[in-house]
């Protein structure tokens, strides 16, 4: 084959995807961290699970639990104007007033703490820092998926792309089987149907990458969306997928065991119900309330028998409260919490089995797709191959322009192909990296 020649075909497929790649750099470069960090930040949902574990963590307090003392102060002020007639036995004559006035000042301070309830207060306060924990791992739960998903979508951009470059270089070479038919037309050694069955097969290959043109806008829009920003935000991608192929089924399973979010929600669901039945169970036993209290009275008044008043007192001791029937609601209540916390229990089993089996099935689809993606190189370089001897077979007249067509196909589904393997290889280990709480 004069290598002249191989060279045109070979640069006039790749010039248009070269120069889409030009006009795609004039766009500021996204890198995956770079939209990982952005989510974090930026994505409404996620946003608003961490609030929500913001408000857990704010609930976990001593004084929510009942462990600090409580202290209050009360104070009012009140007046009354009347008119009174007084009649008194030591004085004939009737004591009239009118307009008197009485002013009662009341202040208090109060203090109560309890000092026993059978614990109770110590595992409520216990219930509200697992429940902290289990929001908290709910919310690490939402944010592992949505990074996943998130580097999910990025890979199939970059996956987009490069089946953009494919058809944009089957184009090129569908223009060039229309040159080559059009010259041996003109030379008188090809029919015309051979010239319109080149220009037909280029509509299609025209159309095919301007349907994908649509989805790659449309997908660009929804990771816009997924990182919280404008859809029409303009970016790029890098041009690679790069599959690390150093993942071990081993190290994955002892990472899941220690920071799997999914596998942290059901622990701290199980400290939770085990919590929940001390503190009921604390209910059994009385409780011991330590209260102190000092109040300030200051009366006047100029009617009646007392003209002024003034008081000032301290109180204190201490009470004791026991239920002894309540019609058997606390037994119906430590019973449910039992039984709640053997369903959270079987949680927890159900979880660990079947993030087990997930991370089973992803390493062996992993390892599949690694190997797919090797073999679908080797029919690349093929395929490939077999577009230049078939090109150079068009021009010397000895295949047909359907013969050109069908090696063609082959080499587009063959491209089409590695990539594909390339992007499921990718989102296998990045389900893996989120099986293993790695985002």
């Amino acid at each position: 084959m004069n290598n002249s020649m191989r060279w045109r075909t070979v640069a006039a497929a790749w010039v248009a995807v070269w120069g889409s790649l030009s006009l795609a750099k004039a766009q500021p470069l996204l890198t995956l961290d770079e939209a990982l960090s952005i989510a974090r930040q930026a994505n409404p949902a996620l946003q608003r699970v961490w609030l929500v574990a913001e408000q857990a963590e704010n609930n976990a307090a001593p004084g929510a639990a009942g462990l600090l003392p409580q202290l209050s102060l009360s104070m009012g002020w009140n007046g009354s104007v009347a008119n009174t007639r007084q009649q008194f036995l030591t004085n004939p004559e009737p004591v009239i007033r009118k307009g008197a006035q009485t002013r009662q000042l009341n202040s208090g301070v109060q203090f109560r703490w309890t000092v026993f309830d059978g614990l109770g207060q110590w595992a409520r306060y216990e219930r509200l820092l697992a429940t902290s924990e289990q929001v908290a791992s709910a919310a690490k739960e939402t944010q592992a998926t949505l990074l996943a998903d998130v580097a999910v979508a990025y890979y199939n951009l970059v996956r987009l792309e490069q089946q953009r470059a494919v058809l944009e270089a089957t184009v090129a070479i569908s223009e060039e089987r229309l040159r080559i038919a059009e010259m041996r037309y003109s030379l008188g050694a090809a029919s015309r149907l051979e010239v319109s069955r080149a220009q037909v097969d280029l509509n299609a290959d025209r159309a095919a990458l301007l349907r994908h043109e649509v989805l790659l806008a449309q997908q660009r829009a929804a990771f816009n969306e997924m990182l919280g920003r404008d859809p029409e935000t303009p970016f790029r991608t890098i041009d690679t997928i790069v599959v690390d192929e150093t993942l071990t089924l081993e190290a994955l399973q002892e990472a899941v065991r220690r920071q799997n979010p999914s596998l942290q929600r059901a622990q701290a669901a199980l400290t939770v119900a085990a919590h929940t039945q001390r503190e009921l169970a604390a209910q059994r036993w009385p409780q011991v309330d330590l209260v102190a209290g000092y109040g300030y009275t200051n009366l006047n008044s100029e009617s009646g028998f007392m003209q002024q008043s003034r008081t000032h007192n301290f109180n204190y001791g201490f009470s004791l409260t026991f239920n002894l029937f309540d019609g058997f609601n606390r037994k119906r209540q430590i019973e449910n919490a039992r039984l709640s916390y053997q369903a959270a229990q079987l949680q927890m089993q159900e979880t660990t089995q079947a993030l087990q089996t997930a991370l089973t099935q992803q390493y062996a689809a992993y390892r599949h797709y690694l190997a797919l993606v090797q073999l679908e190189q080797e029919n690349l370089e093929a395929a490939r191959l077999n577009v230049e001897v078939a090109l150079e077979q068009f021009r010397l007249g000895t295949i047909t322009s359907v013969e050109l067509r069908e090696v063609q196909q082959a080499l587009l589904q063959a491209e089409e192909r590695l990539v594909s393997a390339r992007y499921e290889a990718k989102a296998a280990e990045i389900r893996l990296r989120q099986l293993a709480g790695a985002f």
